[in-house]
């Protein structure tokens, strides 16, 4: 004690330890008060999104992946094709649903367009070099992806419909489908807002400066 004492500079490490100690403590106990939303939106900003910029390869074969099954589904629509033109009665390679249903044929080739074309413009992006890190980017993937998978669901339910007797599909299926398209779109609409929200802030930040340094060059030319 003596020896600290009487040395001015450990006293003042001392006291500068102490000091960070307590700040430490306070944003941590900051962190512990505020709510899910804060704390999202300050993992937002934070994060640099370096781990997806690590598994671009694994996202570029997922979406591949999902890419080759919509162009499967499409060629080969429930209920196959006709292959028996039966005297002249069916054109022959037609789908059997444009025979019974042809508007709930077109909504399942709609949905599974939809599908197949997003996988395909996210694989464009990713292979692109784009950087990941850029919140644009991760908006336009993630809504891009979120998309993808609602117009699946809903190809699943429409593939479901034309292969049931009378288009009955049972209704734990529907509501699960329906569930797990709601939960994307809220996922879709808590990152369109983070990302106008943060789009707004980096438009104030830059037009402060601005706005102060003209009213600093009125309050010069005034005096």
């Amino acid at each position: 004690m003596r020896n600290i004492q009487g040395n001015p500079k450990l006293l003042w490490n001392l006291h500068i330890r102490r000091c960070k100690g307590s700040s430490f403590k306070s944003e941590n106990m900051e962190t512990k008060r505020n709510g899910f939303f804060s704390r999202a939106w300050a993992r937002y900003v934070n994060d640099d999104h370096h781990w997806i910029e690590k598994q671009r390869g694994i996202l570029i074969v997922a979406a591949l992946v999902v890419a080759g099954m919509s162009f499967h589904s499409g060629i080969n629509p429930p209920g196959g094709t006709i292959s028996n033109t039966q005297n002249g009665r069916y054109s022959l390679g037609n789908a059997v649903q444009t025979e019974v249903d042809m508007d709930n044929f077109n909504k399942f080739v709609a949905f599974n367009s939809f599908t197949m074309i997003t996988s395909l413009a996210i694989v464009v992006v990713l292979i692109s070099g784009v950087s990941l890190r850029n919140k644009f980017w991760m908006w336009v993937l993630t809504l891009g992806a979120m998309f993808a998978m609602v117009c699946m669901v809903a190809t699943y339910l429409h593939s479901l419909a034309m292969m049931a007797p009378d288009m009955y599909v049972n209704v734990t299926s529907v509501w699960i489908s329906l569930i797990w398209m709601l939960g994307c779109g809220v996922v879709a609409l808590v990152h369109t807002i983070f990302f106008v929200v943060w789009v707004v802030m980096k438009l104030f930040k830059r037009r402060m400066p601005e706005t102060s340094d003209g009213k600093r060059n009125q309050d010069a030319s005034e005096v």
